[in-house]
């Protein structure tokens, strides 16, 4: 039995509530791989320290306060909860460890993630994760807020049911169910009244687009407990904020220790704002940067500088772009039918404030992960 087709067998066993739906359609074949890539178990250790400097920084503040006029300019303020099921992608180097891709507030993939180690019998990376911990995170995130444990929840996206990871969206509404809360999978723009809490996996980010105003209403009012969030958005995954931590003297002024800042910026590569001003030497050294937008996902808009054209460099120079230090993704070696093939890859860490709790891999070919590639996809991680 092919991996994918173990985890609807069990999937099915652990929530009774998914056995009407055709899970066969509502997981594509390469959202999963067949294979595990082996990492040093140094590299959880990194991504705790890193996790543990950032939530230090993200507590400052000093940090908040320099964000201020920003948050102000966007309209938002702070609604003192966090982010739940957030993570940080990174690469891996032999020579540098762990490197930063980013910070990413809406990750997907923890709950399929611990249901991908337990249907293949493998131990979960985080030895003391279990998935109860997320009913703890979000009764601490409506603590913070000051409310009692939610009774209806929403769980929100743009056209969930067309989304690619719907079935993610189903687990949790299942989960949820269990734990006694009533639980809606809907559309960002049709959240029920009287929801308390909302799971938010739609990524207009700051909630700008004209269709999101009553929305970010319920999240500024605090009508209903947001997660992840706008606010939790700008402090942490914001791309300018890489920026922001490589400025000198930047992270001491928030109040970081020197081992603390070297916990952060030993994990994060040079991160440069691009703009028409600098952007003759950046094009002199652009093999060395891979180019970005401050605030999208799914490696959209995103090119590698040994391979950007001139025309398209000049488009996006005016654009809000930055330019990062290029860290090649480790690549690994796979027996297929078709053969021995070469596979990227890069590592998914999860967390909720300075705990990490999942790790997951995704294999790819090709410049960016894009969960297409025959036998990649996710992977479970084997510390070595």
């Amino acid at each position: 039995m092919t991996v994918k087709y173990k985890l609807i067998e069990d999937l099915k066993v652990r929530h009774p509530g998914l056995a009407g739906e055709n899970l066969s359609e509502l997981i594509s074949d390469q959202l999963f791989s067949e294979f595990e890539v082996s990492v040093p178990k140094e590299a959880l250790a990194q991504a705790q320290s890193f996790a543990k400097a950032l939530n230090i920084l993200r507590e400052s503040p000093h940090y908040i306060q320099s964000r201020a006029a920003e948050i102000e300019a966007r309209g938002l303020k702070d609604p003192k909860n966090k982010s739940i099921l957030m993570s940080y992608d990174f690469h891996w180097s032999a020579e540098k460890g762990l490197q930063l891709i980013e910070v990413n507030t809406n990750a997907s993939f923890l709950a399929l993630g611990e249901q991908m180690y337990r249907s293949r019998g493998l131990p979960c990376p985080i030895a003391d994760f279990k998935f109860e911990e997320i009913r703890s995170n979000i009764e601490e995130e409506l603590k913070l807020q000051r409310k009692p444990s939610p009774s209806k929840v929403a769980i929100i996206d743009e056209e969930p049911t067309q989304q690619r990871l719907y079935i993610e969206f189903l687990i949790y509404q299942n989960w949820f169910q269990s734990w006694g809360w009533e639980s809606t999978i809907c559309d960002f723009r049709k959240v029920p009244e009287g929801t308390e809490f909302i799971y938010n996996r739609h990524t207009d980010f700051y909630l700008e687009g004209p269709e999101a105003k009553s929305l970010k209403e319920k999240f500024i009012s605090q009508v209903v407990c947001f997660s992840p969030n706008p606010f939790e958005y700008l402090l942490l995954a914001d791309k300018q904020r890489m920026i922001d931590w490589h400025t000198p003297g930047f992270l001491s002024q928030m109040g970081l220790t020197v081992s603390q800042q070297k916990d952060l910026l030993d994990r994060v590569p040079e991160a440069i704002d691009l703009h028409p001003d600098n952007a003759a030497a950046i094009w002199s050294n652009r093999k060395k940067y891979f180019f970005k937008p401050k605030r999208s996902f799914g490696a959209k808009q995103t090119y590698r500088g040994g391979s950007i054209s001139r025309k398209a460099f000049d488009e996006i120079t005016p654009e809000d772009f930055i330019a990062q230090e290029f860290i090649p993704a480790p690549e690994v070696e796979y027996r297929t039918p078709e053969g021995a093939q070469n596979f990227k890859y890069d590592l998914r860490f999860y967390a909720y404030r300075d705990r990490i709790q999942m790790a997951v891999a995704r294999i790819y070919q090709g410049q960016v992960t894009n969960l297409r590639t025959p036998y990649g996809g996710f992977a479970p991680i084997v510390w070595t």
